[in-house]
């Protein structure tokens, strides 16, 4: 486990002060073809349930909608942030910034041009997130082809729009402008919850931001590798690695091992 045991070492010193937050898709759940599909790990929501019963914060923050979250890993004790920070879901309640309703109609439109334009390519699937749109090209024949044709409509739907654009492993996200990303989100969560150290899980460039902003609390980046998909910016963002969501799981058993000895 190498240097990962060391993260273990450090968060099960003082759980009750320590905090892990993680990305769903790649990091806790396999990476499959449709993205419907997405669960976690068989054995994983039992670890997260223990781990959130002594860390300081356990949260997931994914771009995902918080429903999806809900539905796939409402954990007792898991703070769940979906929409790359929209949305929260803590005790039983959920929160969405206000300022993401003026861009709902704008989104609507989006999704309109994206379907018009997409919607009958062989394999490229459009993934409707409510508040933000995404095309998922992952099953098309040629996803070279696909990537291309995807990339060309996106880029004329942000240039009509003025959506941010965001881009994963063989998907393009569309969403509102909000000062908001994973970094943001975690920063977030850390100043809330008081927690140190903190270790941050994530596999796609989406989890740049909070790769960056957990190095600078003087916390822990962990990668997941997901073999010539991982992105080299991404692979390249900690020393400590992953092989996989299997690799990560065997690593949040040893650390749950460690807060309960």
């Amino acid at each position: 486990m190498g240097l990962g045991r060391d993260v273990v070492t450090a968060l099960a010193k003082e759980p009750a002060r320590a905090g892990l937050v993680m990305d769903f898709d790649g990091v806790l759940s396999p990476i499959v073809a449709d993205p419907a599909t997405s669960a976690l790990l068989p054995g994983t929501g039992e670890i997260l349930k223990d781990l959130a019963a002594r860390l300081g914060l356990v949260a997931l923050v994914s771009g995902r909608p918080v429903s999806f979250l809900v539905e796939r890993a409402g954990i007792e004790g898991v703070t769940l942030v979906g929409s790359y920070g929209v949305e929260t879901y803590a005790e039983g309640r959920v929160q969405v910034l206000p300022e993401i309703e003026e861009w709902l109609p704008v989104v609507d439109r989006a999704r309109e041009r994206l379907q018009e334009s997409l919607g009958a390519l062989p394999g490229v699937h459009l993934e409707d997130k409510g508040v933000a749109i995404a095309v998922h090209w992952r099953q098309a024949p040629d996803r070279a082809v696909a990537a291309q044709l995807v990339g060309d409509v996106v880029q004329d739907v942000v240039n009509e729009t003025g959506l941010h654009r965001e881009p994963g492993k063989f998907v393009q996200e569309l969403r509102p402008p909000l000062s908001q990303d994973k970094g943001v989100v975690l920063r977030r969560l850390v100043a809330d919850t008081a927690v140190s150290p903190v270790a941050y899980a994530g596999d796609d460039l989406g989890d740049l931001p909070a790769f960056d902003a957990v190095t600078a609390l003087g916390g822990y980046p962990l990668v997941i590798i997901h073999g010539e998909e991982t992105a080299p910016a991404v692979a390249s963002a900690s020393t400590i690695s992953f092989a996989g969501v299997e690799g990560f799981a065997v690593w949040l058993s040893a650390l749950r091992d460690a807060v309960y000895t």
